[in-house]
């Protein structure tokens, strides 16, 4: 018999938020302050988008953007996905995967109540690691090399830091 893990048994309960008009740089210092991968966008508790460390590289420093004059509402990934507390953690490992993300704010009545990440659901259930990681994965073993999601290094070996894959030299570069 399948054993049902709700989202709500798994989730990080206390979740970083900031409204839609603060700017990227005072985002990006509560992120590394709390030493977490993303932050999410609210308005009234409710989630709007989310600032990831990807979006972090992608849009403002490989762009050479200013983020003290950002604002997050106009960077942050939109629409965000979300689940409700009762969702089995392998449907949300599905959801994760098909999306491809890493991270599943957790809404009861349109307030945010929790945040599901990756690597709680791989740390609860090991077996759902590769559904997580890649819908479309072959069977265990058939992977030979991956990329990395910071620098986009193709390599056999990741690593798990802040939510994120990345390789050997990444994982360094941050403290992982």
């Amino acid at each position: 018999m399948k054993r049902i893990i709700p989202a709500r048994d798994v989730m990080i309960g206390n979740v970083l938020t900031v409204g839609p008009n603060t700017t990227v740089a005072r985002a990006a210092k509560l992120m590394a302050e709390r030493g977490v991968g993303s932050i999410i966008v609210a308005k009234s508790q409710k989630p709007i988008g989310i600032l990831t460390e990807r979006d972090l590289l992608t849009k403002v420093v490989s762009t050479n953007s200013m983020p003290s004059k950002i604002r997050v509402g106009a960077i942050m990934s939109a629409p965000i996905i979300t689940i409700g507390p009762d969702v089995d953690i392998t449907e949300a490992a599905r959801i994760m995967a098909q999306n491809k993300i890493r991270r599943l704010p957790v809404v009861e009545r349109g307030k945010l109540i929790g945040i599901l990440t990756a690597s709680d659901i791989t740390a609860i259930s090991p077996g759902l690691a590769e559904v997580v990681a890649r819908p479309e994965l072959p069977a265990r073993g058939a992977i030979e090399e991956s990329v990395c999601e910071i620098c986009g290094e193709i390599t056999s070996a990741l690593h798990e830091v802040n939510g994120m894959w990345v390789c050997e030299s990444c994982r360094d570069t941050m403290g992982g």
